[in-house]
């Protein structure tokens, strides 16, 4: 059976009919991109791939294929390594585990009470006793899991929002009464907490599933303390921003990820966001540019910048060089830096003196153009030349020099050097005595070296070197 054409995958009608209404939203995410990867070149189909793209555990992963067996459209060949064969879906009915109904009339009465209108039907209810029979939950246990999460999302809520409590609860081991009572007194200190949050925020609203859910983030997943989190909301409102529980989430998430994690690490920054800013400010405008929100280039170039340890003298006079030599991005920069750092150079003094060192090798560069009666600057391509000849061939510069003084009259002077010099490494001459006794046949007006002119500054040369440099 074919479930892809032109890159599209094919769900059987029959599965958004009869399977998709009554199935938990994970089991269907997890269902259909196992689908498209069926027919699918894509090779990445482990189960970590899966996990991570469902951000789930590994084992949650197999559960939800589970349930895809019980209903016949799948066939769990291997948990380790996931190997899933998907079945055809050829009945038209829905292939329902059948249950004793005696067995739970009074659970049916209960459930149905508490949902009160809102009338469960018989294949959410068998939805409940699978979930009984197969994770071995006491149905009293399955009861207050109901009773709670009506009591928080009203009586209008999905059956199928219940399973998914009621399966992260069971993943936690949590399978008798005592059991759920308990979880439910801590989620009830939860709820304190957070309302200790939404008052701090000026809100009056009732705490939902879902705030305890950002709210285990915070403490348990990020780290933060209560009274953390309690500054960043005062802070926040302080300075008059709408804010509300998802503001909140990504200011945190924003601090956990610059590792910002107690109350004065977080005051110090943002006393510091002023001096970041004018340290942003400065370098943009010595690059030429202008941005009217900084905060994404304080977050993605200053603050790492000043953790590398340049200051900003150094980051200005770098921004200033790569203006000169024509690179006039952050990202420009950025790999300029990149490249110095792991040269060692941080420091304003490393880096003049690195900087003269290059303007060194130009200056000599610049004496063998001279001597080749040639009206122009240094290039790039006059350093490659060069970085060859004593770096890998290992000539001197009076070599060089000398050489230089046999290219005269010559339709491409750099070129035709390159040769003489060439056929000096090939025989062996290194020392001056020896290449000035050697005859230069060389035809001096072969043209087979092409050779272009750049007109770049001085300092442009030199950050042009760094291209050397692997990050």
């Amino acid at each position: 059976m074919g479930y892809q054409s032109n890159d599209k995958t094919l769900i059987d009608n029959q599965f958004i009919n009869e399977f998709l209404p009554s199935a938990p939203d994970l089991c269907v995410k997890a269902y259909i991109l196992g689908l498209s990867k069926c027919a699918s070149d894509d090779s990445d189909n482990s189960l970590e791939y899966f996990a991570s793209t469902l951000k789930i555990s590994e084992d949650d992963v197999i559960s939800l294929f589970k349930y895809w067996e019980d209903k016949g459209l799948v066939q769990v060949l291997s948990t380790n390594p996931i190997e899933v064969r998907y079945l055809p879906i050829v009945s038209s009915g829905r292939s329902i585990k059948k249950f004793k109904t005696d067995k739970y009339t009074d659970f049916n009465i209960q459930v149905q009470e508490m949902f009160k209108e809102r009338l469960i039907m018989p294949n959410e209810f068998a939805e409940f006793y699978d979930l009984m029979e197969r994770k071995h939950i006491e149905q009293p246990a399955l009861l207050e899991i109901i009773h709670y999460c009506v009591n928080y999302k009203g009586f209008n809520l999905s059956p199928n929002y219940v399973l998914t409590v009621a399966k992260d609860w069971i993943r936690e081991g949590i399978l008798t009464l005592d059991a759920v009572n308990k979880k439910i007194a801590d989620l009830g200190l939860a709820d304190d907490n957070m309302e200790l949050i939404l008052s701090a925020m000026g809100s009056k609203r009732r705490v939902q599933i879902e705030d305890r859910e950002l709210l285990n983030k915070w403490l348990n997943a990020f780290g933060f303390e209560l009274n953390t989190i309690v500054y960043v909301v005062k802070s926040l409102r302080a300075k008059k921003k709408r804010l509300d529980v998802n503001i909140l989430d990504e200011k945190l998430t924003k601090y956990f990820e610059m590792k910002l994690m107690s109350v004065s690490e977080i005051e110090n920054y943002e006393k510091e966001k002023d001096n970041l800013y004018n340290i942003a400010i400065a370098i943009n405008k010595e690059l030429g540019i202008f941005y009217e929100d900084l905060s994404k280039e304080v977050d993605t170039y200053i603050i790492v910048w000043l953790n590398m340890g340049y200051d900003f003298p150094v980051l200005k006079t770098i921004a200033n060089n790569c203006f000169l030599s024509t690179i006039k991005t952050l990202e420009g920069m950025n790999n300029i830096i990149q490249k110095l750092y792991k040269l060692g150079i941080v420091s304003l003094d490393a880096y003049n003196r690195y900087l003269s060192e290059n303007l060194a090798q130009d200056k000599l560069i610049k004496e063998v153009i001279d001597a080749m009666h040639l009206a122009r600057n240094v290039n790039n391509a006059d350093r490659s030349f060069y970085r060859v000849w004593t770096v890998d061939w290992g000539f001197s510069h009076e070599i060089i020099m000398y050489g230089a003084t046999l290219t005269t009259g010559t339709s491409n002077a750099m070129s035709y050097l390159n040769k003489i010099l060439a056929n000096w490494n090939s025989a062996g001459l290194k020392s001056l005595d020896k290449v000035k006794a050697e005859k230069v046949e060389t035809n001096k007006n072969d043209t087979s070296f092409i050779h272009n002119n750049y007109t770049k500054e001085q300092i442009s040369s030199f950050l042009t070197n760094l291209d050397e440099v692997e990050v």
